[in-house]
């Protein structure tokens, strides 16, 4: 099987601002530096064969500070990216409920079937993100394989591997740079397959940021 590591980036302003993030194109702030150069350290001693980034500034910035341990190039994963938030990247939640009430409540109640306007359903990021994984792990079978993405792709890969019901997405708390362990062999599609979780955001390597 490959195993997974599958890291959300490095923090941006907007996390800080708690603001929708989406495919907008937001870079590190010197904190999501911090945190990747950090995670770096963590893995430095791990077997790496291949190292993967949304197509996003970003993902690929945390990547590439990933890689400078591992000698290895940090390849695009378009398919990883974030959901897309539509016309609602930029605002804080009080914003959207405000401007868009009844489109953000029909969305909140029907994630799957429902978007915001000229964004994705959370069916379609779950679509992309399997073809994703099951693509990689056959092209690189029994590798270990990095993957520099974002919190929505990453819960999508739980839910799916899980199997989960609409209401428990949002129940994985996804920190930046945190590490989510995945093994798969894509014989199957994701939903079907023998897939194990091995960890779930941990990011213990963060207790040494905040004390310092």
């Amino acid at each position: 099987m490959a195993r997974f590591f599958l890291v959300r980036h490095g923090e941006t302003i907007w996390n800080r601002q708690r603001k929708y993030q989406g495919q907008s194109d937001i870079p590190l702030t010197d904190e999501g530096r911090i945190q990747a150069r950090t995670l770096s350290e963590r893995l430095k001693d791990e077997k790496i064969d291949v190292i993967y980034a949304s197509n996003l500034d970003r993902t690929i910035e945390t990547a590439e500070i990933i890689a400078k341990n591992h000698g290895r190039k940090v390849l695009t994963a378009p398919l990883m990216r974030e959901l897309s938030f539509g016309i609602w990247e930029g605002m804080t939640y009080d914003e959207i409920i405000q401007k868009w009430p009844q489109e953000f409540e029909k969305w909140q109640d029907d994630p799957y079937n429902e978007k915001p306007p000229e964004g994705e359903t959370l069916t379609e990021l779950c679509e992309r993100v399997s073809k994703f994984l099951m693509e990689a792990a056959n092209k690189h079978p029994d590798s270990r394989i990095l993957v520099v993405s974002h919190a929505g792709p990453i819960r999508a890969v739980l839910s799916v591997l899980l199997n989960l019901k609409q209401d428990f997405f949002w129940k994985f708390k996804i920190s930046n740079t945190s590490l989510t362990i995945i093994e798969y062999d894509g014989l199957k599609r994701l939903s079907e397959s023998d897939a194990f979780i091995v960890t779930v955001n941990d990011a213990c390597h963060l207790n040494y940021v905040k004390q310092i």
